[in-house]
């Protein structure tokens, strides 16, 4: 993989640093961003204020060794749309929408992607998997497809996975108590599914704190670990990623009312493991 120029900012150690300040990271509110894998492309969700929700996806990319000031994504409308996550492969990006859906649509979930060809990035498309339900959201991909998403089914809230057989997305799978026992939402799964980072509000409502599992030798999850008072330092950390080098942390951080994307040196989660 070649160099990747993040921004021209210079890395973060262990102690998270604002991202891309006055770029990305601005008087907005921003939050939920991702490479994709040639770290040439970056989206990200912005709204005007903390309190509105007014969320767009915007989309940053490398031209002619520049990046161009962020815009809507090339996919994206003007209309609420948030959460995008490019996935491993790079082939595909998901994202959340209020867009209407089309008539032939028979899930009731917000679920939209987009595929990336030779031209750039398609017109949205529905996702049309039965996991595309009412409350899906925060969809994560492993390299091999399967799907890790925050939803409600049934009577089970939390962190469910699908995983991808044959072309097909398969039933919703519910995580295990050793994930799902915290209340976790918004999870990112490592692409060779070696961990699971997700957030919960164990001090209380609005107050996220960003947790690790790590997958055993035997296939089983271990308990979510805090991943501490560095990272969790203002108690409304949330919506992690990694960066397309393996090397950074990427998550949200709310000072007061000022909402940004913050990134930190990955060694944290060796340390953890």
């Amino acid at each position: 993989m070649s160099v990747i120029n993040y921004f021209n900012q210079n890395p973060p150690g262990d102690i998270p640093l604002v991202f891309a300040p006055g770029i990305i990271s601005t008087e907005h509110y921003e939050f939920a961003g991702s490479f994709t894998p040639d770290g040439k492309e970056f989206f990200f969700t912005r709204r005007p204020t903390f309190e509105g929700s007014d969320n767009r996806i915007y989309h940053c990319t490398v031209q002619d060794g520049k990046w161009t000031e962020p815009k809507l994504a090339p996919f994206a409308l003007d209309v609420f749309e948030m959460l995008p996550y490019v996935t491993p492969k790079g082939d595909k990006l998901f994202f959340s929408s209020y867009r209407l859906k089309p008539e032939e649509a028979i899930r009731d979930g917000e679920i939209w992607y987009s595929e990336k060809i030779k031209q750039g990035w398609t017109e949205a498309r529905y996702f049309d998997a039965s996991l595309n339900r009412k409350f899906t959201m925060y969809i994560t991909s492993m390299s091999t497809g399967t799907l890790y998403f925050t939803a409600k089914i049934g009577d089970k809230r939390g962190i469910f996975k699908s995983q991808f057989v044959d072309g097909q997305y398969q039933e919703p799978e519910y995580l295990p108590s050793e994930i799902n026992s915290i209340g976790a939402a918004h999870p990112f799964i490592a692409p060779d599914e070696s961990f699971l980072i997700v957030d919960s509000q164990q001090k209380g409502i609005g107050k996220p704190e960003l947790f690790i599992s790590f997958k055993n030798k035997d296939g089983n999850w271990t308990e979510m670990v805090n991943m501490g008072n560095e990272i969790n330092a203002t108690s409304t950390e949330y919506g992690a990623s990694l960066s397309p080098c393996g090397n950074y942390l990427f998550f949200h951080r709310r000072i007061q009312n000022k909402g940004d994307i913050y990134w930190v040196s990955a060694d944290i989660i060796k340390t953890l493991c």
